[in-house]
């Protein structure tokens, strides 16, 4: 083996490669034979993301190949702009996968790291001048040992280590988990609470239902608490997943309460190994009866006897993992760069992160009120120059309004237009709240925006031996567009309630 073999290739030339049963063969090889690879790295994952993906990210691979030998790979991709064009300078490159892929590494033999990543990043860097490299995150450290020892690439190289809780079937305090007071009776409440079922999903249609039905559950969620939309941007997910479920990598399950999917978690799996990093979501409708924990429990359970031998809750410091979690071992991210600013910014963010972990804080939810604060002065913003200019709003004629409205439709919800008024975060964010307080809604949308929606909630009428009654909350929301409909809107809403209330 010598660097001589060692070369790049770029886009459909990568595609053509993994069409090729013989260099399948040969890379299936190298990764049963690579030290600490992970599910992220097998050739199924790789091909199914290049090929979804093409559209986003260039395949970027240097492999290092001997005849009909594969002695190493590293699978890369280089991230598009928005005109789909590619930045030779200042490019982002990330491991394949990026944040569909929990963890980024390489397919090498052991103890031939640095001879083969050496020569791949140089040609890379090459190619791509000043640019970023991320691996997110590296499962073992002895992947990373060689930059310590190789001073060239410890000046350009950043390591940052990364906690991961882990619930491991062998390790002593496994069972101690599984026998936590709280566990169980978070447990033992839910399945009071009505018929309980736990799920594995294994056909394909099937998945597709759930799918598209927890999304909303999910968008919504990420929605209130970080202002995101998955399902809208990250619209190429969908078909990544149903490519890898019938490939037989991800590791799906819900929960029901009366036949009502409360929770879903969708993992990655290889032959030992559950990654929690495909998707975790509930039913806000559910909170009060813990159904994101209830089902980890049990999934934890059922994973063990199915012969796993490692539930990955992943990095990231959430209470609930470390709560969860038997033991912990840690992953880093590594980043190289041959420009000296963005080496200095990533420097300081990592000892900014020491700080704030030193400090109790976990830099994610730092990073949060960061961002919430930033939100919060472009609102004001937006108020100050509706205020001097107002936005004046056709209103809808009223035979092109077919008023048909619905109870708790999420995605309704999800389909708010913070054109004037409130801003979408903040309306979820209330939304999501009331949800888990327990109140329901009644809406009615169009085709794309949320046109009117009104809350209700559960009271006791005393005069009426005690019989619990919907009554409707005195908040309303209606889009300026059928604003003139507003007593018919509000009289329909009443007819409905009263219908509930028999």
């Amino acid at each position: 083996m010598n660097q001589e073999n060692i070369r790049v290739v770029k886009g459909q030339e990568v595609l053509n490669l993994l069409e090729e049963p013989a260099f399948i063969e040969r890379l299936t090889n190298l990764f049963e034979e690579s030290i600490g690879t992970t599910v992220f790295q097998n050739p199924v994952f790789i091909k199914s993301w290049y090929q979804t993906k093409v559209s986003e990210y260039l395949p970027l691979v240097a492999i290092d190949q001997d005849g009909f030998r594969l002695n190493a790979a590293v699978f890369l991709a280089v991230k598009k702009e928005s005109n789909g064009k590619i930045k030779s300078h200042h490019a982002k490159i990330v491991g394949v996968g990026e944040y569909d892929a929990e963890y980024q590494t390489w397919l090498v033999k052991e103890g031939d790291d640095e001879r083969f990543l050496t020569k791949a990043f140089s040609l890379i860097l090459k190619d791509y001048p000043n640019s970023k490299l991320i691996f997110r995150f590296v499962p073992s450290y002895n992947s990373l040992s060689w930059i310590y020892r190789n001073s060239k690439w410890k000046k350009v190289s950043v390591i940052q280590e990364y906690h991961r809780p882990l619930l491991q079937m062998s390790h002593p305090k496994f069972k101690d988990v599984m026998k936590k007071r709280h566990l169980k009776a978070k447990y033992n409440r839910f399945r009071r609470a009505g018929k309980m079922d736990f799920e594995e999903i294994i056909e394909v249609n099937r998945f597709i239902e759930v799918y598209d039905e927890v999304m909303d559950l999910y968008d919504f969620r990420q929605g209130a608490l970080f202002n995101k939309i998955p399902s809208q941007s990250n619209e190429l997910r969908r078909p990544l997943f149903v490519s890898l479920f019938k490939q037989n990598i991800l590791h799906v399950s819900v929960l029901k309460l009366d036949d009502v999917i409360t929770s879903c978690i969708i993992g990655m799996k290889s032959k030992f190994w559950m990654h929690l990093s495909g998707l975790i979501t509930y039913s806000p409708f559910y909170s009060k009866h813990s159904p994101g924990l209830v089902h980890l429990f049990i999934l934890s359970k059922y994973l063990e006897e199915q012969g796993f031998e490692y539930f990955d809750l992943s990095p990231g410091g959430d209470g609930y993992k470390e709560r969860m979690a038997s033991n912990a071992d840690e992953v880093y991210e590594l980043t190289i760069s041959q420009d000296p600013l963005f080496k200095a910014k990533i420097d300081i963010r990592k000892k900014f992160h020491a700080f704030l972990l030193s400090r109790g804080v976990r830099s994610m939810d730092f990073n949060l009120k960061v961002k919430r604060s930033k939100h919060l002065i472009k609102l004001k913003v937006k108020e100050f120059k509706n205020s001097i200019v107002p936005k004046k709003v056709k209103q809808l004629e009223e035979s092109k309004v077919p008023i048909e409205m619905v109870t708790n439709n999420i995605k309704h919800l999800l389909m708010y237009d913070d054109y004037l008024g409130t801003s979408r975060w903040d309306f979820l964010s209330n939304a999501f709240k009331k949800v888990e307080a327990g109140e329901k809604f009644i809406s009615w949308a169009d085709d794309s925006k949320l046109l009117f929606c009104i809350w209700f909630h559960e009271n006791v009428d005393n005069s009426v031996d005690n019989k619990t009654v919907l009554v409707i909350n005195e908040d309303y929301y209606n889009h300026p567009v059928v604003a003139a409909h507003k007593e018919e809107l509000l009289k329909t809403a009443t007819a409905i309630l009263n219908s509930l209330n028999g």
